[in-house]
């Protein structure tokens, strides 16, 4: 017996229940109230009819619809040319005539699962009649049903069924599309994700149930697509074919540790996602027969952050020093930095550090960076540079110069002062002579001119100068400054006079200075004046 035999004979004979409806004259009949079938099977229903003689037949359909006119099924699309009606010519009595017609549905859906009625229309006034309820087609698969043994961690029990098993059916079983047994609706397999396994009756391999099989490597990603930014709303989904249908775990996973807190559900909802919220995670899919997992890396982007200016060196700036202003900030993706400089605008410098060489005060100030990317943007508060000016080095030409221009005229103050304090001193005793009472003419008269030394040497003391008696002279009187140095010593300029070296490397600077004698007082009392 073909497959098209044994379908039709099993569903024709399921059920034996007669469906009658009609009056003495009218009748329509189903050998079977309900009839099961498979998918992608031909169904036929059968039904058998009466109505009175002298009526002639002019139309026979069969229609689904109860709500309105009955709507022949040859002309629904949604049957697609796969109904066909086998009639036979009817056979009339004495009173009535019979016949019988049988709808063939071929290829049959879960869809074509309805109440299928027969109805036949004659030419004389009112002669139609329907044949109420009809006939119940369900159509259905064969399914396999996955049952753990307690006994066997790592083997599975399948059973094949269906809504329409038959006592003594025997079942083929498939795995991966090949055939593998023969026999009851009971088998063992052991768990493994390459195993597709489905089942089928005996004879009709076309007909077999939809596989069973652990779940695929799921397939994961995000809603909606292209950047995530710090802020929105943020979908993770994960699909895996499996069946039966696979359930989801979704978990973050932390380098080092195995996955944290788990979410069930095939999404995991960020309803305001957080830079913290970046990383790995893993949605794992599982059913009866096995587990598999996906991960997938989230990086949530987001604006400058905590923008901050350091200096180095810290602290105050020395004029002529160099100091570098370095900018970070926290920003995802990295930041690009502009420099400015508080009312003046931008520097006109790019990058994370920006140096100052041979800074001057007049660039002191306040300092400020500017943090930029995709996302946002951020400046950092203000940084005061604190310039000060540097005093003149000591060690330096310009400073040595000064020092020795200082020195030198320190020494012509002091030599200057020096002789101005003896001429003074010499012209105050002469007053005091003078006020005693004393005649000039009467007082001791000086051999010989006065001439006054001063003798300065180099690291003496100031006791070192001396008088020393020089001959006779009418000319003007002369003090004489004896400096000790070396040969190779400069004689600051301005002096004058002239230099006479000794063998002891000394030199007599003399330095000529006109002093007018009273007139009241000779010559010959000069020499009794002692300055001491």
């Amino acid at each position: 017996m073909n497959l098209r035999t044994a379908a039709r004979g099993f569903v024709a004979f399921l059920l034996s229940v007669p469906a009658l409806q009609g009056y003495p004259y009218w009748a329509v009949t189903y050998p079977s109230s309900n009839i099961c079938a498979l998918s992608g099977s031909t169904v036929d229903i059968i039904c058998n009819y009466k109505y009175p003689k002298g009526h002639a037949v002019e139309k026979k359909l069969w229609f689904t619809n109860i709500n309105h006119e009955p709507f022949d099924l040859k002309d629904d699309t949604d049957y697609g040319g796969r109904v066909e009606y086998i009639c036979g010519e009817p056979k009339c009595w004495s009173y009535i005539c019979t016949g019988t017609c049988t709808l063939r549905i071929k290829d049959v859906t879960q869809r074509d699962s309805a109440y299928y009625k027969f109805r036949i229309t004659t030419n004389q006034v009112g002669g139609a009649y329907s044949g109420y309820p009809g006939v119940k087609l369900s159509v259905t698969d064969f399914q396999v049903e996955v049952v753990i043994h307690s006994r066997y961690h790592d083997r599975v029990q399948l059973k094949c069924h269906s809504m329409c098993d038959f006592p003594g059916l025997t079942y083929t079983w498939y795995r991966n599309g090949y055939q593998q047994h023969h026999g009851m609706y009971y088998i063992v397999y052991y768990i493994t994700s390459e195993y597709r396994v489905s089942c089928a009756v005996k004879g009709s391999a076309h007909l077999h149930s939809p596989s069973v099989y652990a779940p695929e490597t799921p397939s994961v990603g995000w809603t909606p697509p292209g950047v995530i930014e710090e802020g929105s709303s943020v979908n993770l989904t994960c699909t895996s074919e499996a069946n039966p249908a696979a359930k989801y775990t979704w978990s973050k996973v932390t380098t080092g540790h195995p996955p944290g807190h788990s979410v069930q559900g095939q999404q995991l909802s960020f309803n305001t996602i957080q830079s913290s919220d970046s990383g790995q995670y893993l949605c794992q899919a599982e059913n009866d027969l096995g587990t598999k997992s996906s991960p997938i890396s989230i990086d949530v982007k987001y604006g400058p952050k905590n923008t901050s200016v350091i200096p180095s060196p810290p602290g105050e700036i020395m004029e002529g020093g160099s100091v570098t202003l370095s900018c970070s900030s926290d920003a995802n993706p990295a930041a690009d930095y502009t420099w400015f400089r508080e009312h003046g605008g931008s520097v006109e410098e790019l990058g994370e550090n920006y140096t100052i060489s041979n800074i001057t005060t007049e660039l002191g100030g306040n300092y400020y960076c500017e943090a930029r990317n995709a996302v946002g943007l951020q400046n950092s508060t203000l940084m005061f540079l604190n310039v000060t000016a540097t005093p003149p080095s000591p060690s330096s030409p310009s400073s040595m110069s000064t020092t020795v221009a200082a020195g030198t005229v320190a020494v012509l103050l002091a030599t200057m002062l020096l002789v101005i304090f003896l001429l003074m001193r010499r012209k105050r005793a002469s007053r005091k002579a003078r006020g005693q009472g004393g005649r000039p003419d009467t007082r001791e008269e000086s051999p010989c001119p006065v001439y006054y030394n001063v003798s300065a040497l180099t690291n003496r003391s100031a006791s070192a100068a001396q008088r020393e008696p020089i001959e006779e002279q009418d000319d003007p009187h002369y003090a004489s400054i004896h400096i000790s140095r070396s040969k190779n010593q400069e004689v600051p300029h301005g002096f004058a006079g002239a230099l006479v070296e000794s063998d002891h490397t000394e030199q007599v600077l003399y330095s000529a200075i006109n002093l007018k004698r009273p007139k009241a007082v000779p010559d010959k009392l000069m020499s009794d004046t002692t300055i001491k």
